[in-house]
């Protein structure tokens, strides 16, 4: 076997599970955007306002999720399962501890929450209807997506693709049933694809638990080990995780400003938004694997104290499959954006908007590769979260948010060129990105003094 043949096997064996498993849930958000569309734009535009609450918890577990990763690839590569399961223990109370605020906060004020997307009464009236069941999803999503990250990084990166696809096929069936009122059951319309998404998730966390502790997997900690981290890990674990937490923290919001900033340009943008980002979602999924791959691999590396400059030529190799996925993936995108389109139930102007704002994604989707593998992948591996941190965010609220408000706001560009003017900030991530990339500073052990 060639030495490249071996780095694609060991890459692909975790980026492929990883790859299908997000694939998995853009569908999932794609079959609810598709089934909940049979009922008009409001609901369509009702769903995206009310997922931004799901989306803004979905990305504070991964900041979290993704500063726990570090260490667990690190100790796996040691063989220190121990450490491992701490770490795991520290991401589980901060998980859910977040999405039990996400739930009270859903719970106590929909409307303000909705309302800062919308002016448009129907609207808010079906966002909250949905919020006020889904809500309570959060916590059955925060237990299980911590628990899928350490299965990624360990022994069992398929197991996540496999739970997440009955969650998708459960999903599907009761939105048929609850949406429709199909096989004798209510027609609930929005609420029952809230009710269908509750059910995916609950039904998604048994799976994932049950095979864990059944096959006694690296992620089947008992409670003792879990909460027994001992205070030199704590304190690496937060100097290290915590920019992580705040990278993620701070980027969700700047998403939700120019999500706020989308709402300005009308009902039918927001609805145009959402059905392009369920599409985009779709071939995204590629690079989330590969940059989670490349944090896996990378930094089993590192915590096994392979040499740095055998590090860094894996590094080379991942840069080289991301890019030329990206190029792969517009062509894609070009291709395939008019068929997916077409099976939405929305007006013409809509289709417009949807059509248009996809193929910005066209121009941008091998720099977003880069940029997805460098952030998440590269940087992160060694521990050098903080300039991950301000490449990050820095490019996102110095240039996305302020040209897409004038762009919005001042100028009342259609939604497309918003995009492209948010989107610049990806060519900036780049440059600054690539910089501290070829640096070679982010390869750092940071567990083996860690006992």
């Amino acid at each position: 076997m060639s030495r490249s043949d071996g780095f694609y096997r060991r890459v692909l064996g975790i980026a492929v599970p990883i790859a299908i498993h997000n694939l998995m849930i853009s569908a999932i958000n794609m079959a609810d955007v598709f089934m909940v569309g049979q009922l008009g734009e409001e609901a369509i535009a009702a769903l995206g306002i009310s997922n931004h609450l799901m989306f803004l918890l979905i990305l504070f577990l991964f900041g979290m999720g993704s500063g726990g990763q570090i260490f667990v690839s690190q100790f796996y590569g040691k063989k220190d399962l121990l450490n491992l399961r701490r770490v795991m223990g520290v991401t589980l109370v901060f998980g859910v501890a977040v999405s039990l605020a996400a739930l009270i906060g859903a719970s106590l004020f929909p409307k303000e929450l909705v309302g800062l997307f919308s002016e448009d009464p129907e609207v808010i009236s079906l966002a909250c209807e949905y919020l006020e069941i889904v809500s309570f999803s959060y916590v059955f999503t925060a237990v299980s997506f911590i628990f899928q990250v350490v299965l990624r990084c360990t022994d069992s990166p398929r197991l996540p693709v496999y739970s997440c696809v009955i969650s998708l096929i459960i999903n599907v069936f009761f939105n048929w049933l609850l949406i429709f009122g199909h096989l004798g059951f209510p027609e609930m319309g929005i609420r029952g694809a809230a009710a269908a998404t509750l059910i995916a998730r609950i039904a998604e966390l048994v799976l994932t638990l049950a095979y864990t502790y059944i096959k006694n997997l690296a992620a089947a900690a008992r409670f003792s080990e879990l909460f027994s981290a001992k205070k030199d890990l704590l304190n690496q674990l937060f100097k290290t995780a915590m920019p992580v937490f705040f990278n993620e923290t701070t980027w969700a919001f700047g998403i939700l400003a120019l999500n706020w900033i989308y709402a300005k340009l009308g009902t039918e943008s927001v609805a145009a938004i959402n059905i392009s980002d369920s599409v985009t979602q779709l071939f995204f999924a590629a690079f989330i694997g590969i940059g989670n791959a490349g944090g896996v691999v990378l930094g089993h590396d590192i915590g096994a104290c392979i040499d740095s400059e055998k590090v860094w030529c894996t590094s080379v190799r991942l840069v080289k499959l991301s890019i030329s996925t990206g190029i792969f993936l517009s062509l894609l995108v070009f291709l395939f954006t008019n068929p997916i389109l077409s099976v939405y139930n929305i007006s013409q102007s809509v289709y417009d908007l949807a059509y248009k704002s996809t193929l910005v994604w066209i121009f941008f989707l091998p720099v977003v590769a880069f940029n997805n593998l460098n952030i998440v992948g590269i940087l992160r591996s060694g521990g050098d979260t903080k300039a991950a941190f301000l490449i990050d965010v820095g490019a996102l609220w110095i240039i996305a948010v302020p040209l897409s408000f004038a762009g919005a706001v001042f100028f009342e560009l259609p939604l497309y060129w918003v995009l492209v003017l948010g989107k610049s900030e990806e060519a900036i991530k780049f440059i600054w990105g690539f910089k501290r990339y070829i640096s070679k500073k982010w390869i750092k052990n940071l567990v083996s003094e860690l006992n």
